[in-house]
């Protein structure tokens, strides 16, 4: 592993790693993204995304034991100057993991899916990903004007689930829809002008859950392509929830149906 000092923030590298928690463009042009924080770079070293550490010099004994954990080819050790420049946080941690920004996908991987339609929030979008994770979904399709799941305020959202789940960018998420419908996958969208959920019919083993904008939900484009349409029962004075709080009683709603039909039995992740 090799170690490497770096004091100035007009250092070349610094530079790129300064525009990876700003800009999408950024994170594609140089095929990198930048997690920040103890947990998340524990994740990435977990998951083996990890490519190189960047560390404050002072904490380096403190984060030595997942120094050694990672397969990193470098460590940059950093002083506060950069560590702060790096930051999108308010309280810098000192340490954070560099990693390959994912190629874009064609395909989706697995029959449980979520599909993002202008879902705007990164903090939305990291939180659907983290609810992906624990209820067994298994790809995040997302249209261009949904944040980017690369983000540092969705990444911390996901909590390292980001690491787990594919995501795939969708050029026409909407053309995207037709060609799950040809190999019979349920098309799930959430409206709020649509069938009560729990009397929704029954999923079968492919869905894909659509979720849209936050404030002016899916569009007609994509909701014609539904096989279904639900809303979530709301019994108090709201009038809408959260994007990614409905998207996760969807999911745990599909999967409370998989664990009705195994007579029971509880879905572990051996049965995704």
């Amino acid at each position: 592993m090799h170690y490497e000092m770096i004091s100035s923030l007009q250092n070349p590298q610094v530079k790129i790693w300064r525009t990876l928690t700003k800009s999408r463009a950024a994170r594609k042009k140089f095929g990198l993204f930048l997690a920040e924080g103890e947990h998340m770079t524990a994740e990435a070293i977990q998951e083996k995304k990890a490519t190189a550490l960047i560390v404050n010099q002072a904490l380096a004994d403190k984060y030595e034991p997942l120094i050694a954990a990672s397969d990193c080819s470098s460590v940059y050790l950093v002083n506060d100057a950069i560590t702060e420049a790096l930051s999108d946080a308010k309280t810098p941690q000192g340490i954070a993991a560099l990693c390959e920004y994912p190629e874009d996908r064609v395909c989706p991987v697995g029959n449980r899916l979520v599909a993002l339609e202008g879902v705007q929030d990164p903090g939305n979008v990291g939180t659907i990903l983290r609810s992906m994770d624990a209820s067994g979904f298994q790809s995040l399709l997302v249209d261009a004007k949904t944040a980017d799941p690369y983000g540092p305020k969705a990444l911390r959202a996901s909590m390292g689930s980001v690491f787990r789940i594919p995501v795939i960018q969708c050029v026409d998420i909407v053309t995207m829809m037709d060609t799950l419908k040809v190999v019979d996958f349920a098309i799930v969208a959430g409206d709020l002008k649509g069938d009560p959920l729990f009397a929704r019919p029954a999923l079968g083993k492919k869905v894909c859950l659509l979720i849209g904008n936050e404030g002016a939900g899916l569009s007609p484009e994509i909701l014609e392509k539904a096989t279904q349409r639900v809303k979530i029962p709301m019994i108090g004075k709201a009038e809408s929830l959260n994007a990614a709080v409905a998207a996760s009683i969807l999911m745990y709603d599909a999967l409370r149906e998989r664990s009705v039909k195994e007579s029971g039995h509880i879905i572990t992740v051996e049965d995704v």
